[in-house]
């Protein structure tokens, strides 16, 4: 933990730091600092550039740094790794706006010409000056089967200036990586996330670049302002921070925390969100947090590790507070645990992942296991934390898993709510084929599919011939009756692709994509042939009258019914029991 440069250098240049550097083959050295300053970053980095002229000397800026497994809070922490026989390597590149796909192409032939024998690469980046989901998507194809860990570099949610750097090279805007080389040098990586979706399914409708400008056709701050209260001011990410944007990707929920409001009420992102994609605002079960992180933690005891590395989400320290160290402190048994709270946190084997709100979690070793586990550290602070089997140690994270349990159930039970009551408002209740109301909707967006696309359709509009005396003669309830029955013809009848509907009263209409006016009436003719031989009890057999029409270029909704009318009334006109094209 740094205090002031004399103490660091009383710390290398002595004693078993000094006596490990003299026999190791390569050494890296992390930085990772709450203090931005670049005359800050640059003194150190000459002093140990100096100390330790061999050594890899890389780091970052942070929103908290993690020492021992604890979480510290406005410090500067340094990590000393020696490594007996793996080598390594360090690359710096500076990047600006719009270049992220030429930046990350440079780095991953970078990274592909570095060595035959890459173990894996760590990562840092500076999040708020490079959008990075380009810049990954780029590296990804050049880079090989090995893992990629890192982070985001932070400044403790001013959202302002991040830093990361290379030696003496600070970069402002950029990414570094160090490669890991060597067939000794082993590497366990693994991510969790535990956020879980608390809200309702969203769709977004717009976005452009990091941008979100639409979630369900309305601008997208409307979202965290409803349900959280968000300001569209500098308070607007403190107040996002812990209930990111849930996406489901390949099975696995991934996380994008917003981090701006735009005063087009846009929202950005560090990570990618795609148009189309359903999304969720989600929140941390704690339980579920701490639960993976024991599956992790025994991942780690059994690979034994020399050390571990974490790159951890700023949103868990906010979410967890003092209990976030209970999923980090406990890798301390296993080896030293070091690392940084981070600006979204990167992973993958082959296929590199920007992630918002998660926790990664590196594991190396030179050689094979060691057959004994470290003897834990004693960071306990004085023992102030209350003992494991307290019944009130951490007992907000229970009622917070107790809390998020009951959203979800009742979020569940609204959800199907809604769907039953979407279903009953756009379903004729006679005939269970869609109402006059879902028609409507889905003539208007065929309408705008065919304006856009150019396909062509056609509209069939059915009624019944002599209903009227079906009701007198035979009462309603033989009306009804019929109506049940033409309806369960035309169910059958229609192609996959088609809609039908009660359009109202006798009448239904059948909205028929991609299909010209003479697919349509060989349609219609189908359908007339299949209600005259319905046998109707009490009634025998009906007959309709079907008018056909196909979209013309300039047509609105009532032009196109308004001719399939006229084709009926000619049907009708013309004896019934008939097709006839408009």
């Amino acid at each position: 933990m740094f205090s002031d440069l004399d103490a660091l250098r009383a710390d290398v240049a002595h004693g078993e730091m000094a006596r490990a550097a003299k026999s190791s083959r390569s050494i890296l050295v992390q930085v990772y600092s709450a203090n931005g300053s670049p005359g800050h970053l640059h003194g150190i980095a000459g002093l140990l550039a100096e100390l330790l002229p061999a050594a890899v000397v890389v780091g970052a800026t942070t929103v908290g740094e993690i020492a021992a497994g604890r979480l510290l809070t406005g410090r500067t922490v340094i990590g000393f790794s020696f490594f007996e026989s793996s080598r390594l390597q360090a690359i710096a590149i500076p990047c600006t706006r719009g270049e992220e796909s030429r930046t990350g192409a440079e780095l991953g032939r970078s990274i592909r010409a570095s060595a035959d024998d890459i173990a894996g690469v760590l990562l840092l980046a500076t999040p708020l000056s490079v959008e990075l989901g380009p810049l990954f998507a780029a590296l990804e194809p050049e880079i090989g089967d090995f893992p990629l860990f890192g982070g985001g570099a932070g400044d403790y949610t001013r959202m302002r200036n991040t830093f990361v750097f290379a030696g003496s090279e600070l970069l402002d805007a950029g990414i570094v990586a160090v490669i890991f080389t060597g067939t000794q040098l082993a590497l366990q990586c693994e991510a969790y996330l535990g956020w879980i979706p608390v809200s309702h399914p969203m769709t977004v409708t717009r976005t452009d670049g990091p941008l979100v400008k639409e979630i369900d056709g309305r601008p997208a701050f409307e979202i965290y302002q409803r349900y959280l209260g968000a300001r569209k001011d500098e308070s607007f990410y403190m107040a996002a921070l812990e209930f990111p944007l849930l996406i489901e990707r390949e099975g696995q929920w991934v996380a994008r925390v917003p981090v701006a409001a735009g005063e087009d009420d846009s929202l950005r992102f560090l990570g990618d969100i795609r148009e189309g994609e359903i999304v969720h605002i989600g929140y941390g079960d704690a339980g579920t947090i701490i639960e993976h992180a024991r599956e992790i933690q025994a991942a780690s005891a059994a690979f034994a590790p020399d050390a571990v590395f974490m790159y951890s989400c700023g949103c868990r320290r906010f979410l967890l507070q003092e209990d976030v160290e209970r999923e980090s402190r406990p890798f301390e048994a296993h080896a030293p645990t070091f690392g940084f709270f981070t600006y979204g946190e990167f992973f993958g084997t082959g296929r590199l992942q920007l992630l918002n709100s998660a926790m990664v979690a590196v594991g190396l070793r030179e050689g094979g296991p060691r057959k004994a586990a470290r003897p834990a550290a004693d960071t306990t602070s004085g023992g102030t934390r209350p003992p494991p089997d307290d019944p009130y140690d951490s007992q907000h994270t229970r009622v917070i898993s107790k809390l998020l349990h009951f959203i979800k159930a009742v979020t569940t039970e609204l959800e199907a709510t809604n769907r039953e009551l979407e279903k009953r408002s756009m379903t004729d209740t006679l005939t269970q084929l869609a109402n006059r109301i879902r028609l409507d909707e889905s003539l208007e967006a065929q309408l705008n599919s065919t304006i856009r696309g150019g396909i062509p359709f056609s509209v069939i509009l059915l009624d019944i011939d002599h209903f009227k005396r079906v009701n007198d003669t035979h009462g309603h309830l033989a009306g009804d009756s019929v109506l049940v029955t033409i309806a369960q013809a035309l169910r059958t009848h229609i192609r996959a692709t088609d809609r039908v509907g009660r359009w109202g009263g006798e009448e239904f209409l059948v909205i028929c994509p991609d299909t010209d006016a003479a697919q349509a009436t060989q349609l219609a003719e189908r359908l007339r042939q299949a209600i005259e031989r319905q046998a109707i009890p009490e009634v025998g057999h009906c007959t309709a009258s079907l008018g056909v029409t196909a979209y013309r270029p300039g047509d609105d909704a009532s032009g196109l019914i308004a001719r399939a009318d006229q084709a009926l009334y000619q049907a009708k006109h013309a004896g019934r029991n008939r097709v006839e094209q408009a």
